[in-house]
């Protein structure tokens, strides 16, 4: 069932993400990690995470990518009427009192993060964050993160903001100086690979979540089916384990079309 939502705030948040803020009475509140269904009547659904909520008010941040979301860019403005449905999927464990975190960010894949860190930080855990963009032009929700974080370590590609490279580049380093009990990450599914990989090394669990191609955001459709388990990311995940991740041969390898079909990631 969708429930309106009015966009009480729209602003230019990176070169390629808009920030909306809809007042969406009734909705569920969401657990950091977690999805809505966003529709606009006549062009079509998207599904987008949560990059906060507060008092009914859910902020999402949307990429300019295809049809739905360019429309979204391009005519939806303040007091325009969206509708939402869900919350849906499995969030992120939320970090526990006292305990240290590290959030890994590449990209839109940020902003989800902002939520859990947002969240932990208030249950009174510390938090760090390594976020990685390609440029200094697509920095997203940085002075957020600065209030929360005990440390922020900004990477671009270019570097043109913070250090030249990957998240990945200098994780290493940050784990040898830290004893998080969980390291969560969100972007890119070769950043995943990457993480999952130094994580493993060094003995942090990690906690994902993968964006994958969703038609129907309830499990019914396996548009965004993972082999060889079958799990669902909008019904399973979004979010999953290390000890999950490891057993996804499809993680960084293949993608999925709206048709189901598999396809080669470049």
């Amino acid at each position: 069932m969708h429930i309106p939502a009015r966009v009480v705030r729209a602003y230019r948040a990176s070169i390629k993400v808009k920030m909306y803020e809809l007042e969406a009475e009734g909705l569920t509140p969401p657990e950091p990690g977690q999805f809505v269904m966003l529709w606009v009547p006549r062009v079509g659904e998207i599904p987008l995470s949560v990059a906060d909520y507060r008092e009914g008010v859910v902020k999402l941040a949307i990429a300019r990518r295809g049809k739905v979301t360019t429309y979204i860019h391009e005519k939806i403005e303040e007091g325009d009427r969206v509708y939402l449905r869900g919350p849906y999927g499995k969030g992120f464990t939320l970090p526990k009192a006292s305990s240290e975190f590290l959030i890994i960010g590449g990209g839109t894949g940020s902003a989800p993060l902002y939520y859990l860190a947002k969240t932990g930080v208030a249950r009174g855990a510390v938090c760090d964050a390594l976020l990685g963009f390609e440029t200094e032009k697509h920095l997203l929700l940085i002075d957020e993160f600065k209030e929360i974080c005990r440390n922020l370590y900004i990477v671009t590609e270019n570097g043109g903001a913070g250090a030249r490279g990957l998240p990945t580049d200098y994780l290493a380093d940050i784990l040898a100086k830290h004893r998080y009990e969980t390291v969560y990450t969100c972007g890119p599914e070769m950043l995943l690979l990457g993480v999952l990989k130094e994580c493993g090394a060094a003995g942090v669990r990690v906690e994902a979540s993968l964006e994958r191609l969703m038609r129907c955001g309830i499990g019914v459709c396996g548009a965004c089916v993972l082999d060889p388990l079958g799990l669902r990311v909008c019904r399973d995940g979004p979010v999953f384990s290390s000890e999950v991740l490891k057993k996804i041969s499809d993680l960084g390898r293949w993608w999925r079309d709206f048709d189901g079909r598999k396809i080669r990631l470049e």
